[in-house]
């Protein structure tokens, strides 16, 4: 009953939402919906309807184990608090938002709870399609360039996914996820494109592009969830599809090693881009992107050691609640004109530490266990070199996210009593989950001195590279959001001129069909803003469609 409950509730939500009559209904009650995902944590349970879309599944406590504990628990924390958060900017008349609200809640309960293949495939293109409706809440040119461009890599995304996802039916058929294990039969194939796939959620660079502006543009309550929340549905894509010892051994151990330099590079090139915006959303959604990089980093150790299964998924469950929590509190912050006051400065500034990994904060503990996990696998170079040199530049772009916020002194609406449980939640969750999931965690029971002095001297470093940077009153370069798009986004422009505008030797036809075809996409996407539930009806056609794609090979599996 329990996992029927936590499926069911975002659904009706959805219908409340599109239904007049019942909207305020579905308005009043978004605080309370995301908290039916404690359920299944408190309830073990299993639900299925075996005639439904070739045997639909879903149970709590089977594929994903502690990561998809640790997922809900943020599912319930972070969208409650959001939720209530957009009962202040977000009207019961507006459906379009409310419909995405509560889809994409849904599509993160299936695909944390999924047992079998086409339940998660269906929870993962329901959370990808409605998170659109999200981004382009603002209905003006930039939400919807940020929506389209986050469309066309999520379908890309999906793409790959689903051909992973494919293959690896042919293989198996619709079989539960549990069969997804170390020992599982492998597909060559499908598991790197899986991989790749669900990296474009996560925003691995170089798939990381749509993050900053989806991020930077959506209201605050959808970019608390986005950054916070939706981000994982890439890692739960990884954890429960992606059986490591198996693959690891067809692909001669490269696998993990892309992993980690894909990881590692992340961390690094999104504090780096992260330092050159002028706004505080899309700096801290290119600290989301740089958070990612370390979750990847964890989840290679994790196929680097496939015989520690249990301690993987805590470490990375530690990283999800650290992580989590701390975005979607920081994201909460940054709508609530932080420089207000100096209280709101402090509800940022300690998300801010916890990210940074400041001493006995959450991300103290997830540094500590991911430099545990990395020595035990023979990686010391990277716990000892590289992991410190993460929180220095972590701690960089963390100083900078707090000058911005500074600056917001606008005329304010009273601090709401969510975000400061939600930023109190963000330290003390983590705590407890290290309580309680014990040396699996990798994390010491004890604070030791040589542990505080790691997490402490890059801070100082940090603060010294600061305060010389100020005194020499030098400035990082100003980059948008979205960094290569614009680039692209130039050159299309260039090759979709008018022919009177073309360069002499350029084919006029070839010219004029680029521009008319730029013309007509526009042309349709001013249409589509007029209907209020465009979001909905291609959420539901293209669900459907890829459901009887999918079921192809699973007739036959």
């Amino acid at each position: 009953m329990s996992v029927l409950v936590a499926i069911i509730a975002p659904w009706i939500g959805v219908l409340a939402s599109a239904w007049p009559p019942s909207r305020r209904f579905a308005h009043r009650a978004a605080p309370w919906v995301p908290l039916t995902l404690l359920a299944p944590l408190l309830v073990r349970d299993r639900v299925a309807w075996p005639d439904v879309l070739l045997g639909l599944e879903f149970a709590s406590g089977a594929a994903g184990g502690a990561v998809v504990d640790a997922v809900l628990i943020v599912i319930a924390l972070a969208w409650s608090a959001a939720g209530a958060f957009a009962l202040r900017s977000h009207r019961a008349g507006a459906s379009r938002f409310w419909i995405g609200w509560y889809a994409s809640l849904a599509g993160m309960a299936g695909v944390a709870l999924a047992a079998t293949l086409t339940a998660f495939y269906l929870g993962y293109v329901v959370v990808s399609l409605a998170a659109y409706l999200l981004i382009i809440d603002a209905d003006d040119d930039a939400a919807h360039r940020a929506g389209r461009i986050y469309l066309i890599l999520a379908l890309l995304g999906e793409a790959a996914v689903l051909s992973g996802v494919l293959i690896t039916a042919g293989e198996h058929g619709n079989a539960p996820l549990t069969a997804f294990g170390p020992d599982a039969p492998t597909t060559a194939f499908g598991t790197p494109l899986l991989l790749i796939g669900f990296a474009v959620k996560l925003g691995i660079v170089p798939l990381h592009l749509w993050l900053p502006l989806a991020h930077g543009i959506a209201p605050t309550p959808a970019s608390a969830v986005l950054s916070g929340v939706i981000v994982k549905a890439g890692l739960l894509g990884w954890v429960k599809l992606a059986p490591p010892a198996a693959t690891e051994a067809v692909a001669g151990g490269t696998i993990s090693v892309v992993l980690l330099a894909a990881g590692l590079t992340t961390a690094f090139v999104g504090v780096a881009l992260g330092l050159t915006q002028a706004k505080l959303k899309p700096l801290l959604a290119y600290s989301t992107v740089s958070q990612m990089g370390l979750v990847a980093v964890a989840f290679a150790t994790a196929w680097r050691s496939p015989d520690a299964p249990e301690r993987s998924a805590a470490l990375l469950g530690l990283l999800v609640v650290h992580h989590g929590l701390n975005k979607a509190s920081l994201f909460l912050g940054a709508g609530s004109t932080p420089g207000a006051s100096p209280l709101r400065l402090a509800l940022m500034a300690l998300p801010a530490a916890s990210l940074a990994a400041a001493p006995l904060t959450s991300g103290f503990l997830a540094k500590e266990g991911l430099k545990a996990a990395l020595s035990d696998v023979g990686l010391g170079a990277v716990a000892y070199g590289l992991l410190p040199a993460t929180s220095v530049a972590t701690a960089l772009l963390l100083a900078r996210a707090l000058a911005l916020a500074a600056r917001d002194r606008t005329e304010a609406r009273p601090v709401h009593p969510l975000w400061v449980v939600l930023t109190v939640a963000g330290t003390a969750v983590p705590w407890a989950w290290v309580v309680l999931a014990g040396p699996t965690a990798g994390s010491p029971a004890a604070a030791s001195a040589s542990a505080l002095w790691d997490a402490s001297w890059p801070l100082v470093v940090a603060a010294a590279t600061v305060a010389v940077a100020s005194r020499l009153r030098l400035r990082a370069p100003s980059l948008p959001p979205g960094d290569v798009v614009v680039l692209i986004e130039a050159a299309l422009r260039r090759a979709s001129r008018p022919t009177s505008e073309v360069a002499p030797g350029t084919s006029a036809a070839r010219s004029w069909s680029l521009a008319t075809v730029g013309e007509r996409s526009r042309a349709l996407e001013r249409r589509a803003r007029e209907l209020p539930v465009a979001g909905l009806i291609l959420l539901t056609v293209a669900a459907l469609l890829a459901l009887i794609v999918l079921g192809l090979p699973l007739r036959h599996g």
